[in-house]
């Protein structure tokens, strides 16, 4: 069932999360100081309500970088029940390129390796506008470098993403495919910002339930692209959807929502990469909202979302054989 669109199990999720979230409203679209400074409230309502891993610790590693006196900080879960068909999910986090970093996505992190039996790598990558690209794609791909050189990282290692992690997900896989850094099983999108001419508003994805709006995708887009933002000289590894090649790119699981904002992107990048010959895995959840597995993670849609991302990898371990790195 769904009203105005939306599937009832995840309506009623964001109807739970407008009490939390009441102190974002009043705020101006494009302060982004006041923005992050109300949003604690609502993160911790939701870390709260999602699923407890009891069964995952965790250990950051501090990482310097090249070109910043800033070290990289690198959070790794680890189920208790490793074994010779667990490997290692590499994950990039959501946020629009300008919130969150690893503390807030513990919750999450902890749930992706207790339930898909992986050890997971949270990168905490600078955000916009304060380090516009490339500095959070260089960030990402120098917790990947340190996890090929330090970690064992078992039958497969994947790299996955939502929201704004997504389109960095996708950018380092182009990079990756590009510089030959290491050999990824397989890339795993989850609802992903890829790209940044996303701008003409579509009528029925507006209103207060709305998660991540077309205001806040071009506040987003213009802090992490800053001068370029409206420039015929924008990166593909920073917008992937421009990216003209999709072909050498690893194994693809994508999914988006019905009622996301950036639904047509990445049913057409998930088309494109078919296209190409890239194995690729898409899903379309009718009536899913963005982060709707997060705020809504009883809901029937989330549990199927949730199971189809486990299943992905459960058989990538299964198409790799038996590891050799345990």
């Amino acid at each position: 069932m769904r009203i105005g669109g939306i599937e009832i199990g995840v309506l009623r999720g964001a109807l739970r999360t407008a009490y939390p979230a009441r102190a974002r409203w009043s705020v101006p679209s494009n302060n982004i100081d006041l923005r992050r400074s109300t949003s604690g409230e609502l993160d911790h309502f939701l870390a709260t309500n999602f699923y407890e891993s009891k069964e995952v610790t965790w250990c950051d590693e501090i990482i310097p970088r090249s070109d910043s006196v800033l070290d990289l900080r690198l959070r790794i879960y680890t189920p208790q029940r490793l074994n010779s068909e667990s490997g290692t999910l590499y994950y990039i986090h959501g946020g629009g390129l300008i919130f969150n970093g690893v503390d807030t996505y513990d919750a999450r992190c902890a749930y992706w390796a207790q339930q898909s039996n992986s050890t997971v790598v949270s990168v905490d990558y600078r955000l916009a506008p304060e380090h516009p690209f490339p500095a959070p794609l260089d960030d990402c791909i120098a917790g990947l470098r340190w996890v090929r050189d330090h970690i064992s990282t078992g039958k497969y290692l994947c790299v996955v993403g939502d929201s704004a992690g997504g389109g960095l997900a996708a950018a380092v896989a182009l990079r990756n495919r590009d510089e030959e850094i290491v050999d990824l099983s397989a890339q795993i999108l989850i609802y992903p910002m890829l790209d940044h001419r996303n701008s003409i508003p579509i009528s029925r994805l507006a209103g207060p339930l709305i998660t991540w709006t077309y205001a806040d995708n071009a506040l987003g887009w213009d802090a992490y692209l800053g001068h370029t933002a409206n420039s015929a000289q924008v990166s593909e590894y920073a917008s992937p959807a421009l990216a003209q090649d999709l072909s050498g790119l690893p194994p693809t699981y994508i999914e988006t929502g019905t009622m996301d904002i950036f639904m047509n992107e990445d049913i057409d990048y998930a088309q494109r990469l078919i296209r190409a010959g890239v194995a690729t895995e898409a899903h379309v959840w009718n009536g899913a909202l963005h982060g709707f597995d997060y705020f809504a993670p009883d809901s029937r849609i989330s549990v199927k979302a949730w199971r189809s991302r486990f299943n992905y990898i459960a058989s990538i371990s299964a198409c790799l054989g038996t590891s050799t790195t345990l």
